[in-house]
């Protein structure tokens, strides 16, 4: 089998995979921190900002973006449930480097970014899985480079919709129950709506994708990784 880490050349990077805090080290920032509720569109963190809490998400989405100068949104990844963002700034001082905002109603852990420091120096365990977290951001985003220098757009939604799957079960299917719309897919990707619209179907054409309701069926990972590996190499 081909992950499509492998389709496009990144050592050891498996689509889908996320680092998510683990229990003791959210529990160690629980202490420290507070929740904050957020509406759908909400700005919680601004390119430039001099701000350094720590956020991690307890229920909901958010988009890492960046918006250029003609106007145009990149979305770098999506943020789900267990994961953390805001540290850098935390870690280095320096201002925010992207927006994030909240792509659905949302709950967030926030922590202060003066105590998220000390918890790093005072927890081997926060610190260990920090240092994963940091080294998978660095694989996830080379891989993402990777694939919008080289990729044509349909291997590059291929690619995403593997990072949406993530793990297969049993069966080797795996369910996307948070699909993105086809805009923000687009975003994603690098590319627009309806080229994602011409793309998707042809997924669903051939039987890689199946609709129910809401959610996206993958009915075998194994077989979208595979052909994703073949269109990597001639896009």
């Amino acid at each position: 089998m081909h992950s499509a880490g492998k389709a496009a050349g990144m050592d050891g990077f498996v689509p889908g995979s996320n680092l998510k805090v683990p229990d003791e080290a959210y529990a160690i920032l629980a202490r420290h921190g507070r929740q904050l509720r957020v509406r759908k569109g909400q700005v919680m963190v601004a390119v430039g900002l001099s701000a350094n809490d720590v956020y991690v998400v307890i229920e909901g989405c958010l988009n890492v973006s960046l918006v250029s100068a003609q106007g145009r949104e990149t979305v770098l990844r999506a943020i789900m449930p267990g994961e953390m963002f805001g540290e850098l700034a935390a870690i280095d001082g320096e201002p925010r480097s992207a927006d994030v905002v909240a792509a659905e109603n949302s709950t967030l852990l926030v922590v202060p970014g003066n105590a998220f420091i000390a918890l790093i120096e005072q927890e081997p365990v926060l610190a260990l899985w920090l240092t994963r977290f940091l080294a998978y951001q660095v694989r996830y985003l080379t891989n993402r480079i990777y694939e919008l220098s080289t990729m044509g757009v349909g291997p590059r939604l291929q690619a995403e919709l593997l990072r949406l799957a993530g793990q297969a079960g049993p069966d080797g299917a795996a369910v996307i129950a948070r699909i993105p719309t086809q805009a923000e897919l687009a975003a994603r990707i690098g590319t627009n709506r309806e080229t994602v619209t011409r793309e998707f179907a042809l997924l669903l054409r051939e039987g890689l994708l199946v609709r129910e309701g809401r959610r996206i069926v993958v009915p075998s990972v194994v077989r979208l990784a595979d052909r994703l590996h073949r269109y990597s190499q001639t896009a």
